[in-house]
């Protein structure tokens, strides 16, 4: 089925919560609002035309940058400085966070993505962990990376950080740390050849065999 198509039905059952499809780009979406995620969730799994049965793929978003018509433009993202030093501004992020969903029906072989957008001061969208169950893992990734909070989670706990961070590393604003658990950390050139590169010696025939004349 088209994915309009796939839009129409939807809308239909979630209502004002089906708040439009866009069709530009290399990816078409759907955008929901957080309050009606659950549902389009399940009825997109349930529905019999639709069998949306795999959660392939669901990531945080941030939007600091993008204005309300989606128009980007530049942030600074923090790091370390070529000395191994914490870069920092003052500059606090000022976009929404978001969730994308990408589903797969293995049955009947099409694609579907959805969107949703929330504040930056209140990140709250509903788990879906409870529809399809590999949410649980995606949502804590999400949590752990953007602070995107998911009510209902039965385990909404850091997965790739310590409890212990401070923060959350993929947002647009977020500042390095100079320490962790009394460790200092400096930032260091990855890409860089560890490697010094120098010039052969010479080659001495002095003492050794010469080339024979012919």
């Amino acid at each position: 089925m088209e994915q309009k198509d796939i839009y129409e039905l939807l809308a239909e059952k979630i209502g004002a919560a089906a708040l439009g499809f866009t069709e530009a780009g290399v990816e078409p979406w759907a955008d929901v609002a957080p309050d009606g995620i659950a549902a389009a969730a399940l009825f997109l799994r349930d529905d019999a035309r639709l069998q949306f049965n795999q959660l392939m793929c669901l990531s945080g978003l941030d939007w600091d940058g993008y204005d309300e018509n989606g128009k980007g433009k530049s942030v600074a993202i923090l790091g370390y400085n070529d000395d191994g030093s914490v870069e920092s501004s003052d500059r606090v992020g000022e976009g929404d966070l978001g969730v994308a969903y990408h589903l797969y029906s293995h049955e009947l072989k099409h694609k579907f993505t959805l969107r949703v957008r929330v504040p930056r001061a209140t990140p709250n969208v509903p788990t879906v962990s409870t529809v399809w169950a590999t949410a649980g893992w995606h949502e804590r990734e999400a949590w752990d990376m953007l602070g995107i909070h998911f009510p209902g989670h039965q385990d909404l706990r850091r997965m790739l950080l310590e409890e212990s961070w401070v923060g959350h590393p993929l947002r647009k604003d977020y500042q390095m740390p100079e320490q962790w658990d009394g460790v200092q950390l400096k930032g260091e050139n990855l890409i860089a050849n560890p490697f010094p590169v120098t010039e052969p010696d010479p080659v001495d025939n002095s003492a050794g065999d010469q080339p024979a004349e012919g």
